[in-house]
């Protein structure tokens, strides 16, 4: 629901001849309704302005900051870790070579055998 809501336009009051006075009153009364509520509409985007001198402002946490002892130690737990993964990598690819070196022999073997059978 909005916040900024306005009540429903003043429905027209039948006029008789009698009640010509309490029609107007009646009349006066929304019309002082009316205005009421559009200058609280329109008078209160200025106001805000004096609000925000009674708000205290928030200030964030003051943090020391990154301590260089901490940065250099991640640093080198990283550089080391990087030096450890490629010594695997490498012995790895050591490994692949020499399966494949293998296979190639057990390959040539084959072809040996079967051109013998």
């Amino acid at each position: 629901m909005p916040i900024n809501r306005t009540p429903p336009p003043a429905s027209p009051v039948p006029v008789s001849s009698d009640d010509t006075s309490q029609s107007q009153t009646t009349r006066t009364r929304a019309i002082d309704a009316i205005e009421r509520t559009t200058k609280l509409h329109s008078e209160s985007a200025p106001d805000i302005p004096s609000l925000t001198l009674n708000v205290s402002k928030r200030k964030k946490r003051k943090h020391d900051g990154v301590n260089p002892n901490i940065m250099s130690y991640m640093s080198e737990m990283f550089s080391v870790y990087t030096n450890e993964q490629a010594k695997h990598f490498k012995d790895l690819q050591i490994i692949v070579s020499s399966i494949k070196e293998q296979n190639d022999e057990l390959k040539k073997e084959r072809r040996y055998y079967v051109k013998q059978v």
